[in-house]
């Protein structure tokens, strides 16, 4: 950990630790073409996630990409290899098999691909986020009958344009703009 701004912040993987997530990683995309008798594609592998979560893959039209979190691995190297790689590594196999489909991110389709990876089908990860960099958006402040509610700024725009009303859920009433 180096500290930044009076923080302690945890170091990124280094890239030999990277090369080695990338193998890893063409390794399980590899296991998933001899278990499927299909050849996937190598994709795009980077180390840009930041934020709270370890991976995610993404598709954008023919465009796919495994994200993964270089401070969130650094936290624990080996479990993130043994979970969160073959995690994002069955999404896009799941995706890849079930093109046309309309499946559940973790549903049985994903499940199913986990197993045959040879991994348990964990959803979710529970990371300590201690000095890793988080992402933080600015809040406004919203009250109802009850109390004070801190809206991201995506709901705050959606009110201001008239596009959204958000209402309390303890006592039902509509969220109004504290003013300053």
């Amino acid at each position: 950990m180096k500290e930044i701004d009076g923080y302690l912040q945890v170091e990124p993987i280094s890239e030999v630790q990277k090369d080695e997530v990338v193998d890893v990683t063409l390794g399980y995309i590899e296991k998933a073409s001899q278990l499927y008798s299909t050849c996937f594609a190598v994709i795009p592998i980077c180390f840009d996630l930041r934020g709270k979560s370890s991976g995610i893959y993404q598709r954008a039209g023919n465009q796919k990409k495994i994200r993964f979190n270089p401070w969130l691995f650094a936290k624990d190297f080996q479990q993130s290899i043994e979970e969160t790689v073959p995690h994002e590594v069955a999404h896009y196999i799941t995706d890849c098999l079930w093109t046309k489909a309309r499946i559940k991110p973790h549903g049985c389709e994903w499940q199913s691909v986990m197993k045959a990876l040879g991994v348990l089908p964990k959803v979710t990860g529970d990371y300590d986020l201690t000095g890793v960099p988080v992402k933080q958006y600015q809040r406004f402040a919203y009250h109802c009958g009850c109390q004070v509610h801190q809206l991201t700024l995506i709901r705050h725009r959606r009110i201001a344009v008239g596009q959204a009303r958000y209402h309390c859920r303890i006592c039902q009433g509509p969220l109004k703009a504290v003013s300053a």
